[in-house]
């Protein structure tokens, strides 16, 4: 059987299996899969890399290029292989040890991704989801204090997008609950756009909106598929961190797989939403 039906029948058990642990059907996309196109492009790459006359710096842009196509699908392996190869090439490269980074973060490994994204930020300082990324490490080792510092960076660089401001709240409220909302507040009446479903989660985080509002809004304006598997992979991750921090452990369960159902590999939504399953099975 060929990996994309195998896949498109996992989604299907998946989503049955999800929605029979829920009062009500919960808001799903068609879960991404890998399409013809991917695997063409795929195949492209790796005939072209065969080339012997091929010169090093178009094949250290190809390799990248196919480690970004593994990665968007989900073939962490695949992508590994290829980033570390680049390395072999030229170990300055910040984008690959922000990859690498990223896999050891998600498979708990946290030691070598902090090496990853130190690595990284020395290369470029400027790297600003470096930031975010090692303060995502910080916070999982209960290193809040300087966590709060790598969020308060990442979030500088752009303080009108909602997931920045989430973030930010996310670790603060580790250290002072109440003024974590303070400030959580504050940061989104500041927003420029309040209306945007980012901003909506925030609005739900304070108790503005309901849940049901929240996924209500979260469909306008969705132009196709893809487009909506993402609001619902972010969505879901931070109403499983909501209840989560409410001590409803097994409806944060339930989230996080929603999370996961759309197949945005490459988000950090989904990579995060693997591991709090892996810690609430752990318990």
């Amino acid at each position: 059987m060929r990996l994309f039906n195998l896949r498109m029948l996992c989604c299907i058990f998946a989503v049955i299996i999800l929605s029979g642990c829920s009062n009500s059907l919960p808001l799903l996309a068609v879960p991404e899969q890998v399409s013809y196109d991917d695997e063409l492009k795929i195949a492209e790459i790796s005939q072209q890399l065969s080339r012997r006359d091929l010169d090093t710096v178009s094949r250290m842009q190809l390799i990248f290029e196919r480690g970004i196509v593994y990665d968007s699908l989900g073939f962490k392996a695949f992508a590994q292989s290829d980033f570390n190869h680049l390395l072999s090439f030229n170990p300055e490269i910040p984008d690959v040890y922000n990859f690498l980074g990223t896999y050891a973060l998600r498979d708990g490994d946290f030691d070598n991704a902090m090496m990853a994204f130190n690595t990284t930020l020395e290369i470029d300082p400027s790297y600003a989801f470096a930031y975010l990324n090692r303060a995502i490490t910080l916070y999982r080792t209960g290193h809040y204090q300087a966590a709060q510092l790598d969020a308060q960076k990442f979030y500088q660089y752009d303080v009108n997008e909602p997931i920045r401001v989430l973030w930010l709240y996310l670790i603060e409220k580790e250290i002072d609950k109440q003024a974590a909302l303070a400030q959580l507040q504050n940061r989104y009446d500041k927003l420029n756009d309040k209306m945007s479903y980012g901003g909506d989660i925030i609005a739900f985080y304070l108790g503005n909106i309901s849940e049901s509002k929240l996924m209500q809004n979260l469909q306008q304006g969705v132009e196709n598929d893809r487009q909506l598997a993402e609001r619902l992979c972010e969505a879901y991750f931070y109403l499983g961190k909501y209840y989560l921090g409410k001590g409803n452990n097994e409806r944060a369960k339930i989230l996080f797989k929603y999370a996961l159902a759309n197949n945005i590999y490459n988000f950090v939504e989904h990579q995060q939403a693997l591991y709090e399953i892996k810690l609430l099975e752990e318990k």
